[in-house]
């Protein structure tokens, strides 16, 4: 799945540093596991961590146990580069985190798919 609005080269080089655990400004919390990413990027792209940067000024999330943290992390890969590839016995656990995160371009493709 792509996503052609998000800009490819800026959200590329963000990506690069997110790999690299560079200039990472947020972890997440998600069944034992950390995540880094960049605040601003997570705020952009999804509606549930714009509100829990912004109103709260946290500098780490834990998020809700019935996320699976694989799909998680796919979905936070997807925030930097505008696609999403899932095998169709996944498209479940994509929903629940688009759903969470109030991924809706994510929740619709997933629903789409089933």
């Amino acid at each position: 799945v792509e996503f052609p609005e998000v800009p490819p080269t800026l959200l590329a080089n963000l990506n690069r540093q997110r790999l690299e655990g560079k200039l990472c400004d947020v972890s997440i919390l998600l069944q034992g596991r950390i995540f880094r990413a960049h605040r601003a990027v997570l705020a952009a792209s999804s509606p549930y961590f714009h509100d829990q940067l912004f109103l709260k000024e946290l500098d780490s999330i834990s998020l809700p146990d019935v996320m699976d943290p694989e799909a998680f992390g796919v979905v936070l890969a997807s925030a930097y580069t505008g696609r999403l590839a899932m095998a169709p016995e996944e498209i479940v656990n994509f929903l629940t985190v688009g759903s969470v995160l109030q991924m809706w371009h994510i929740v619709d493709k997933c629903t789409e798919l089933l």
